[in-house]
């Protein structure tokens, strides 16, 4: 979360240099220009840009690798925000910064999405099972929404829209990705809809942070985990721990799940009492390096996690 201090003092010197105008009173480049703050909003406007790429500019904020739970953007992400035609981002609490920024701007507010607004938010009240410290915050919606395929399918649409706003002359290339990618996305989520209905009453267990919520909630997997989700805020409680390791013994899972970039420390405690394996599975929070370099897209993700999840459920 971004400290107010910091946004006041990037606020200010924004309004210095004369930065803050409105969308459509800035000095424009002939492309089209995209800002996200987050792995997949990027990727999906990427691949609804993919046949006018030579007209269009998609941003990723957060470096591929970097932690968006802390991220803060520096004075150039400013200013990309504020001269760009479109700005995604998704509106969660690791996001606050974004409120206090757009508060500060005159942009207009059809250039900028909110993609929390476009999905039912899930609660923590939602959930199965849990093995979690209960002291923790649950007042706030998680904001991981595009763990889901439908909730992708929706980010889609209001990204799409967006896009066709602010380039009319790309309206029909846009919407002809648009169809494609959502008919790919509807084939993730019957794949996934087929393995819940095969799996009902089995038990997903999470040996680390928690950012799958929503994928959770939408194909109504059991799950355990250390952590109510995200925050880097605490450290999982002897209690929490005891809990998934318990629940690993009695269910006699051979599979505990991490997400990408885990510290595996409490992964490896977990294994070594239980004997169980571990395998990643991608939130699409951030990617690696390498794969943003190769291109790689939301779905390649989405379907390697159906199989760590098929394998973890047995």
């Amino acid at each position: 979360m971004m400290h107010s201090s910091r946004v006041i003092a990037l606020a200010a010197a924004l309004l210095l240099g004369g930065w803050l105008a409105a969308c459509d009173a800035q000095p424009k480049e002939d492309k089209l220009s995209i800002v996200a703050t987050v792995y997949a909003s990027y990727d999906f406007a990427k691949q609804l840009t993919a046949d006018f790429t030579e007209e269009c500019e998609v941003k990723l904020l957060l470096q591929p690798g970097g932690e968006s739970h802390s991220y803060e953007p520096s004075p150039s992400d400013v200013a990309a925000i504020q001269s760009c035609d479109v700005f995604l981002y998704i509106g969660g609490v690791s996001e606050n910064w974004v409120d206090s920024l757009l508060a500060q701007s005159s942009r207009p507010e059809g250039c900028n999405v909110k993609l929390m607004d476009t999905v039912t938010p899930v609660y923590a009240e939602a959930d199965h099972d849990h093995a979690h410290d209960e002291s923790h915050d649950h007042d706030a919606a998680d904001e991981h929404i595009w763990t889901d395929p439908q909730n992708a399918q929706a980010m889609v649409a209001a990204i799409a829209d967006a896009i066709a706003i602010a380039a009319p002359e790309q309206a029909s290339a846009c919407d002809a990705a648009e169809q494609t990618l959502l008919q790919e996305l509807e084939q993730l989520d019957a794949a996934y809809t087929e393995l819940s209905d095969a799996t009902k009453g089995r038990t997903l267990v999470f040996a680390e942070r928690f950012p799958f919520r929503y994928l959770i909630h939408r194909y109504g997997w059991n799950y355990v985990s250390p952590f109510s989700g995200c925050s880097s805020d605490t450290d999982a409680s002897a209690a929490a721990l005891s809990t998934v390791i318990q629940t690993v013994k009695d269910t006699g899972v051979k599979t505990v799940l991490v997400p990408e970039n885990s510290t595996m420390q409490i992964a490896d405690a977990i294994c070594e009492a239980t004997g169980a394996a571990v395998k990643e599975l991608h939130s699409c929070n951030n990617i690696s390096q390498a794969d943003y370099d190769a291109g790689k897209h939301y779905q390649a993700f989405l379907w390697e996690n159906l199989d760590v999840i098929r394998e973890a459920l047995g």
